[in-house]
C-alpha cells in the first residue's frame, strides 16, 4: 500500500512538472454584419432619452480607435439611429442590423449611471459588428456595471476593424 501511495505521489508530482503551462488568451468575438459605412465611419442620430449615454459610449470606443464613431451632421447619413421603447420584458436595448438602436425605457431607467453607459456601450460595439463575450466584457450578453474596455473586447473591436 506504501509503495501504491508513494508511486502515485511521484507521479503526481512530475505530471505537474512535465505538463506545460496552460496559457489563455484573450478572445476576439466578432458578428457577421456591422453599421460603420464605406469610409469606416459610424455615425449616430437619435431622439432617445439616453443619447448623452451613447455619446460617453462612443467616447469609450473612440479612447481605443479614434473618431471612428461620431455624430451624426448634415454632411453624412446617420448610419444609426437610436430610440426608445416601452416593453414588458428584460430587455435593456436592441440594435437592429437595419441601423437602429431601441432602449427599453422600463429597464433603463431602472439602472445607475454606470449601467446605462454600460448598455449604450454595448449597443455601440454591436453596430461596430462585435458579438457577446465573456463576463469581464463590456460585450457581455448581460448588462453589468462595466464602463471600460477589456482585452476581450479591445481584441474584438481589432478583428472587427478589419472587416470594414
Amino acid at each position: 500500500m506504501k509503495k501504491t501511495c508513494l508511486f502515485f505521489l511521484i507521479c503526481v508530482c512530475l505530471s505537474v512538472i512535465v505538463i506545460p503551462d496552460i496559457k489563455v488568451h484573450a478572445a476576439a468575438k466578432i458578428n457577421s454584419w456591422d453599421l460603420v459605412d464605406s469610409g469606416k465611419h459610424l455615425d449616430y442620430d437619435g431622439n432617445s432619452k439616453y443619447m448623452s449615454y451613447i455619446k460617453s459610449g462612443a467616447a469609450t470606443w473612440n479612447s481605443y480607435k479614434k473618431g471612428v464613431i461620431r455624430p451624426d451632421s448634415p454632411k453624412v447619413l446617420e448610419d444609426v439611429f437610436c430610440n426608445d421603447t416601452s416593453a414588458n420584458n428584460y430587455v435593456n436595448a436592441t440594435t437592429y442590423s437595419s441601423g437602429k438602436i431601441t432602449f427599453n425605457k422600463k429597464n433603463m431607467d431602472k439602472k445607475n449611471a454606470a449601467g446605462k453607459k454600460n448598455v449604450a456601450t454595448h449597443e455601440l460595439g454591436h453596430c461596430l459588428r462585435l458579438a457577446h463575450n465573456t463576463s469581464s466584457d463590456i460585450m457581455y450578453m448581460y448588462s453589468t456595471s462595466k464602463t471600460t474596455l477589456s482585452t476581450n473586447d479591445k481584441k474584438s473591436y481589432d478583428a472587427a476593424y478589419k472587416k470594414y
